[in-house]
């Protein structure tokens, strides 16, 4: 059964998996799939089919709006680093089968899902969308291009000092996690582009929460 409605689907494939011997990309596989479980809980509101592993190293979930897709796709890359997890994101129409899980499922969504994330990984970035509307599929992917290039540089402690401001605010409130100066984290973050990329997904967050409004059109 098909449905006038836009949803989101996120299709999530594991960088790398297939180059990992046997125990460590089975403990991989363990730990991404903890994470589903606590993506499941913490956002059964905004998902109308549970995130659901598909293949080893692969996941599918079906969420009701962009902007939800990408928080959960945010909250998800904290919480499996230092994994890298390639995404993919397609609005549209779905079809069900009878079923209530994404692998039950099929349509235009499911399609662009897979076409972006096909291309995630021709382009090596984190996230790639597709709504089939060409002029802000455009823009948005050249953003998450562009913060896909710039997180790539980054350590392990960059990464942390970029999560810590964006739960915290300020650098004072950083520096006094980090036992350090408000300046020196001020200097990391800014050195390494950190307030670009928080400024830029933020403004990709307001255009996906704004997304169903302005761009589903009526039947």
């Amino acid at each position: 059964m098909s449905e006038n409605y836009e949803y989101t689907v996120i299709i999530g494939d594991i960088s790398g998996s297939k180059r990992l011997n046997g125990l460590d990309r089975y403990q991989t596989q363990l730990f991404m799939k903890s994470a589903i479980v606590q993506i499941n809980e913490e956002f059964e509101t905004f998902m109308d089919a549970p995130a659901t592993m598909t293949k080893g190293d692969e996941f599918q979930a079906l969420v009701d709006t962009a902007g939800h897709a990408f928080q959960i796709i945010q909250v998800l890359q904290r919480m499996v680093f230092p994994i890298s997890v390639r995404y993919g994101m397609g609005v549209g129409m779905i079809y069900r089968m009878g079923g209530r899980l994404p692998i039950e499922m099929d349509g235009p969504a499911f399609h662009r899902a897979n076409s972006a994330l096909a291309l995630a990984k021709k382009r090596k970035s984190c996230i790639w969308f597709n709504s089939e509307r060409t002029s802000l599929d455009s823009l948005l992917n050249t953003v998450f291009l562009l913060i896909s290039s710039i997180k790539s540089k980054w350590n392990e402690r960059h990464h942390q000092l970029y999560w810590d401001y964006l739960e915290l605010g300020t650098y004072k409130k950083v520096a006094e996690k980090q036992n350090v100066t408000p300046q020196a984290i001020c200097d990391v973050l800014k050195n390494n582009r950190a307030i670009d990329v928080i400024e830029a997904e933020k403004n990709v967050n307001e255009v996906l929460q704004h997304f169903r409004l302005e761009f589903t059109p009526t039947f």
